[in-house]
């Protein structure tokens, strides 16, 4: 096996469309995986037999202590690396492993797709790998059915809230030009001002919305509008037969909610394209309100993800900027 490396503007048109080809294949897969959602300081790692691709690993550098400490780098592998295969995934990430020692980085993070219940438990991590983080947790919804199956599946009001949208005669219709991305993202930054969470960045966003619009079978940034107005929109991207919920937002109305219509537009979406799994992203087990409460109206299973691990090269470093993390942690007064 031989382990290449590749930035995003390295890529070519064919070799683009051969890694999306790969995670397509790999029920593992997730849409971050995708080089199109690889930002500047990225590289994409990847593995051959036999003249095919056989795990794939998009490798964030991160600088935890910015321009002040350049040579203090890590690596993240957010929801990767991605292969099915569990012998292939192990002997390529040590591969990646040898070559990011080689690199000088200080510690490199995997959080591959795993679903605690696969057949490889968390023990079968190699003993130098250190969990970390919280539990991770998705809702995914089954779609085989008619749609008027899957809504006998919902939560009572979450009928009642899709069909009172319907009423209302809201539409939905996927973003298709540059003002239609602005207005998601206006009232995405609305959102996040009103609900005080970290938005992501614009600019961010902006490239995977223009994606999705120049590749329509991949996702879509499905838009409600009431009249002229934009009043919710949902970003979906599909990997193989399971298409994800990404990001979403809607203004409040006492009249409808442009946030039941939207999600219940996307899972119509993805069945179209062929899914048989919808996952809701992000969930937490047990709550009785706010996203995940809203998500599980919708129904499905709640999946658990084996952990976050890391594997750490350089300890000295490394207890340095833990030990000055836990500090920034201690506010003045605690």
């Amino acid at each position: 096996m031989t382990l290449e490396f590749f930035t995003p503007t390295d890529l070519s048109p064919e070799l683009t469309h051969e890694i999306a080809g790969f995670l397509d294949s790999q029920d593992t897969s997730h849409p971050f995986q995708f080089p199109q959602w690889a930002g500047g300081a990225t590289r994409l790692a990847i593995i051959r037999h036999e003249n095919r691709i056989r795990w794939f690993a998009s490798c964030a550098t991160q600088f935890p202590f910015g321009a002040r400490l350049p040579g203090f780098r890590a690596m993240t592998m957010t929801r990767g690396p991605v292969c099915d295969d569990r012998l292939v995934w192990h002997a390529g990430t040590n591969l990646l492993l040898e070559r990011s020692n080689a690199d000088r980085f200080v510690y490199l993070d995997a959080s591959p797709d795993w679903p605690q219940e696969s057949d490889v438990p968390e023990s079968a991590w190699n003993p130098e790998w250190e969990p970390f983080g919280a539990k991770r947790f998705s809702l995914r919804l089954e779609l085989q059915g008619t749609p008027d199956e899957l809504l006998a599946r919902f939560r009572k009001n979450t009928r009642y809230e899709v069909r009172r949208a319907e009423r209302a005669s809201i539409t939905i219709t996927p973003a298709k030009s540059e003002p239609d991305v602005d207005g998601f993202l206006n009232l995405y930054a609305r959102l996040a001002g009103r609900k005080g969470f970290s938005a992501e960045a614009p600019d961010h966003l902006r490239t995977i919305m223009k994606w999705l619009i120049a590749e329509p079978s991949r996702g879509a940034l499905l838009l409600a509008h009431d009249g002229a107005s934009i009043v919710g929109g949902a970003a979906i991207v599909r990997s193989g037969k399971r298409c994800w919920y990404v990001w979403g937002a809607s203004d409040r109305s006492h009249h409808f909610s442009a946030g039941h219509a939207v999600q219940w537009q996307a899972i119509r979406w993805a069945q179209s394209q062929g899914c048989t799994e919808y996952d809701f992203g992000g969930y937490t087990p047990g709550a009785t309100s706010g996203p995940a409460w809203f998500k599980e109206g919708f129904g499905g299973r709640v999946i658990e993800f084996v952990r976050a691990y890391r594997y750490i090269f350089r300890r000295h470093p490394y207890r340095l900027f833990r030990m000055l993390q836990r500090a920034r942690q201690v506010r003045p007064g605690d």
